[in-house]
């Protein structure tokens, strides 16, 4: 990827709300070296799984890269009715994976037409998540939210709303250790540190 495009996406990333500050450099690595996707055909392309952490009040906040996505390539990727409605069967069980993700975007009208309306040829699927134990129980919970960058979107607003109807909250068990379970962003909120919350989601 040409160093300016890969600026561009991170410059966008920066200013996204409710994430933590992206390592420049970091990212930058792992975005340069990946082949132009309009060649290839592809709607999507893996990015490495390098991961930047942050601490902070007892919350750690983990920032990756997960898929690289062709604007040029979305209104052509498009997904059918019938796959649009499995996508929400899915989202429905709480399968939220870089996959389901991308395959998500590509049955949202809105967002297909963002992506084809933008300059630039490609957008950015992040994972942002945290693990927070700021609450008076210490108890563990973990929020998992996309991060969807398209550069020049109009509609931000369309953006986030999408970004939070995928977000997961869930709260680990003590009595069974590594089990979680899926709660509401609702009782989320209610149990742990308003301030903290207002940060990680």
């Amino acid at each position: 990827m040409k160093t300016g495009f890969a600026e561009e996406l991170l410059d966008e990333l920066s200013a996204h709300p409710g994430i933590i500050r992206p390592d420049r450099n970091m990212f930058m690595c792992m975005l340069t070296p990946v082949a132009a996707l309009e060649y290839s055909g592809r709607f999507d392309e893996p990015l490495p799984e390098d991961t930047q952490m942050l601490e902070e009040d007892r919350c750690y906040h983990y920032l990756s890269l997960r898929r690289l996505l062709s604007n040029r390539h979305a209104r052509d990727s498009r997904l059918s009715p019938l796959d649009n409605a499995y996508e929400a069967l899915v989202s429905a069980f709480g399968f939220h994976s870089s996959d389901s993700w991308a395959r998500g975007i590509r049955a949202e009208e809105e967002l297909v037409d963002m992506m084809d309306a933008s300059r630039h040829p490609y957008s950015l699927i992040c994972k942002f998540q945290t693990y927070d134990y700021c609450n008076p129980g210490e108890d563990l919970f973990v929020i998992t939210k996309p991060v969807l960058v398209i550069p020049g979107a109009k509609d931000k607003p369309a953006i986030y709303a999408w970004e939070d109807a995928n977000t997961k909250y869930q709260e680990e068990v003590r009595a069974f250790l590594g089990y979680r379970k899926r709660i509401s962003r609702d009782e989320y909120l209610e149990r742990s540190n308003p301030v903290v919350a207002g940060k990680a989601v």
